[in-house]
């Protein structure tokens, strides 16, 4: 690895992130992200840390100290200033799904700098950008060194480095291995003290074209996502690499010939038709790919070196569907050895080895699934020269054993320097296709920003497209199908029985309803975690139960204030307590709460085994007073759930509560107090619980500790409704509310249409599944082009 530091001190007395460095002579203590960030220390990471389930405006406001965060009313506008100062012209409500690798590359970059910060880190920040991108950031880190800002450039692109750098510090396992100034040393200088020893060259000899050779892999008329109507043939010991501008088809290209993207075509390998429709039947053809996002994609990180270098070819070392243990570790011992990778042993968590060390486990596990056709994604990003110069003679030994060998890269040099072929994309198409000596840099680059799309802004009818087609991604969509279905239940009920809109029972249904859309509010802020609470029920039931000591019939007012502290007080304990097993005991919160859940019962059931202790009729009224036919309780609901909808789209609270939910670690790495959202989100959630319970107890009117039990399943229900995800960071207080809404409806219906008890159970639950099925798929698609000014 190589570190750049500006021409003055950056830490001192130890590494970035430890107690004892210091960063404008002040110690960075404790070692955190927001200390560091307080300290005007800012990082652009190579795995980067923008939020996924944010906007783009989202991301940036987010990662900026109190100081630096504009207006509400200027986000959008600054936003673009920021990213306009970088070359990037990105929408600021787009989400971050929408974005390409590299925009999400400049969102990272637009941050940090935005940041105004007295010493910049950037780790690989050039990984995904096109020479124009690069060219834009080395001129903003020229401007703001000029300025007085210390830059430390990690990057294992050494012609970026030697460019840029006043000094060049060598790491390699770890260690020191030098300092020297970029002006006194060469490239090969430098490349000996990455390696450790010198190298005459860092590409493997190219395989002479052999014109009798049939074709390999031929694709005819391919089209997909992207691109169409492209044409491709690869003899055997070729490295065919493809180029381009990102986003013009060529990644789309590659994935669909490994069957991960639809495509319509023919493919065929060895004059057979290979079915691109399915990965599996792809992969047992011969054609393995090998993904450029070894994290997303490609490891699983949790297993170890062992395991995930067998994973695609485990029918070869199994017997009788066992894997013979024996024989797996010798194949595996086999592949690091041949491929020199790093690991203290076979058992290593892939997690633990270095970049480059992760990426060999991905070659050792393509090479044993026997690729008659590799295609490799990005093979060398975020891995060291030496690394690199290792990889690239493991491509050229495949190709030589007769293999094809298709590369794609935004390394324009290792292209030139690897590939025997270069096909360049542009709009989806091969607009030039470069062998021998054409194969040079200036060819590679010149063809793909000469034919590259400009993206001058979206056409009216196409921007009107992306807003629907955003509005059917986003939070928001199922509070509209909700809304329909609503009315459309209620229209249908009432012309079979005109009772069902009287005054007396539309009163009676929007007060079950409130007691059930605050326990679903309240569920929707553990969930935005990425966490669940199955306490709310027996809560609910214990409030009551709580409740009704303190509000019989002859009471002091005072002792009702009492009682109303006293839930608060059971809230308050029991949110705590479920926040102490999720994050200090490590519990999953649906263990954590089941637990919480069974011991509420038990309280319940000790405090009144049977129901008793009336509450009296002055307390009830009060909770259940009208306003006209809308009881006053709901419309605070109504308002409670408005309120928390603009907290939650534009405050940092709300902000931190997504973001925690969209990637806690990323969350954290912005300077998200992720214990304190969490424990704040599980004791808010048993705040609305008692309120909850509070409503209950007006309409119950006695202590029954049975009486909140269901209240967890129904409140997760009317969250599902909402359109949350259950994996955090998406959801609607409005859509919460309409979910329950909707459930009571339901219930009510049901007794009015006399179709049975058991459509309470089967309505909602098919709309579980049909609902959750249409967000995900809306949510999964590709919004479209959002590289492109907003309208």
């Amino acid at each position: 690895m190589v570190r750049v530091p500006a021409d003055h001190a950056v830490c001192q007395h130890g590494h970035l992130g430890v107690p004892e460095a210091t960063a404008g002579g002040r110690p960075l203590d404790p070692p955190t992200p927001a200390a560091a960030q307080a300290l005007g220390l800012a990082v652009v990471y190579q795995h980067l840390s923008i939020l996924e389930d944010l906007t783009v405006a989202e991301n940036m406001v987010f990662a900026m100290p109190r100081h630096l965060r504009p207006p509400v009313a200027r986000v959008a506008a600054w936003t673009q200033e920021m990213l306009a100062a970088i070359g990037a012209r990105i929408d600021p409500a787009a989400r971050v799904t929408e974005l390409s690798i590299a925009d999400r590359q400049l969102l990272e970059i637009a941050k940090a700098l935005a940041l105004e910060s007295h010493v910049l880190v950037l780790d690989e920040p050039t990984e995904s950008l096109t020479p124009a991108e690069a060219e834009r950031l080395f001129e903003q880190i020229r401007s703001i060194t000029d300025h007085g800002t210390a830059v430390v450039y990690i990057s294992h692109r050494l012609p970026e480095v030697r460019r840029i750098a006043d000094r060049i510090t060598v790491l390699r396992d770890g260690e020191t291995r030098g300092t020297v100034r970029a002006s006194e040393v060469s490239e090969s200088d430098v490349l000996r003290l990455v390696i450790g020893r010198s190298v005459d060259q860092a590409f493997p000899a190219k395989a002479e074209r052999r014109e009798d050779a049939q074709p390999l892999l031929q694709v005819a008329g391919l089209s997909g996502p992207r691109f169409r109507d492209v044409d491709l043939e690869v003899a055997p010991g070729e490295v065919v690499g493809l180029a381009g501008v990102e986003g013009n088809g060529q990644r789309e290209f590659l994935r669909a010939l490994a069957g991960l993207l639809p495509s319509q075509g023919a493919v065929h390998l060895g004059g057979s038709p290979v079915d691109t429709g399915d990965p599996g039947k792809v992969r047992r053809a011969g054609i393995v790919h090998l993904p450029g996002d070894r994290h997303a994609e490609g490891l699983l990180l949790q297993l170890s070196v062992r395991e995930n270098t067998t994973l695609l070819s485990l029918p070869n070392v199994a017997r009788n569907g066992f894997v013979n243990r024996r024989r797996e570790t010798a194949v595996v011992s086999e592949q690091i050895a041949q491929l020199n990778v790093r690991t203290p042993s076979s058992e290593t968590p892939v997690s633990s080895l270095s970049g480059g060390n992760q990426q060999k486990v991905l070659f050792a596990r393509s090479l044993l699934a026997e690729p008659t056709v590799l295609l490799a994604d990005e093979p060398t990003r975020g891995v060291d020269a030496g690394a690199r110069i290792e990889i690239y003679q493991v491509l050229r030994n495949v190709a030589d054993a007769g293999k094809a060998v298709v590369v794609l890269s935004s390394d324009v040099v290792e292209l030139q320097g690897l590939c025997d072929r270069v096909l360049v994309f542009s709009r989806g198409e091969i607009v030039r296709s470069l062998e021998g000596d054409e194969i040079t840099e200036e060819n590679i680059t010149g063809a793909a920003i000469t034919s590259a799309t400009h993206r001058e802004g979206l056409a009216a009818r196409a921007r009107r497209m992306l807003r629907v087609r955003r509005f059917a991604a986003g939070d928001y969509l199922p509070s509209v199908v909700l809304g329909l279905l609503i009315l459309g239940l209620g229209a249908y009920t009432t012309v079979d029985s005109g009772r069902f809109l009287s005054q007396f029972n539309f009163r009676s249904m929007l007060l079950l309803t409130t007691a059930l859309a605050l326990v679903g509010l309240g569920q929707l802020v553990v969930v935005l975690t990425g966490a669940i609470d199955l306490s709310v029920g027996p809560l609910t039931g214990l409030v009551v139960v709580v409740f009704s000591f303190f509000a019989q019939q002859g009471q002091s007012g005072g002792r009702l204030a009492l009682g109303i502290l006293a839930v608060i007080g059971v809230a308050v304990l029991v949110g705590l307590v479920n926040a102490t097993l999720v994050r200090v005991f490590r519990l999953a919160s649906v263990l954590a709460t089941l637990a919480t859940y069974i011991v509420i019962q038990g309280v319940s059931l000790l405090l009144r085994s049977v129901p008793g202790g009336y509450i009296r009729g002055g307390v009830t009224s009060k909770l259940t007073t009208n306003w006209g036919w809308v009881p006053l309780a709901f419309i605070a609901a109504c308002v409670l759930a408005v309120v928390a909808e603009l907290l939650l789209r534009f405050s940092r609270p709300g902000l931190a509560l997504r973001a925690v939910g969209s990637d806690e670690t990323r969350a954290h790495r912005l300077g998200a107090r992720v214990n304190a959202t969490h424990v704040g989100a599980y004791v808010v959630c048993s705040l609305f619980a008692a309120a909850g319970g509070m409503m209950l107890a007006s309409q119950v009117g006695v202590g029954d500790p049975r009486i909140g039990v269901n209240y967890t399943l129904t409140s997760i229900t009317a969250v599902v409704l909402g359109g949350a995800s259950i994996f955090g960071g998406r959801g609607s207080f409005i859509g919460a509310l309409l979910g329950a809404i909707l459930i009571q409806e339901i219930i009510t219906s049901t007794t009015f249409l006399q179709i049975g008890i058991a459509w309470q159970y089967f309505l909602p639950g098919i709309l579980i599944l049909v609902g959750a099925g249409i967000y995900s798929r809306a949510r999964s698609a590709r919004v479209g082009v959002v590289s492109a000014e907003p309208a």
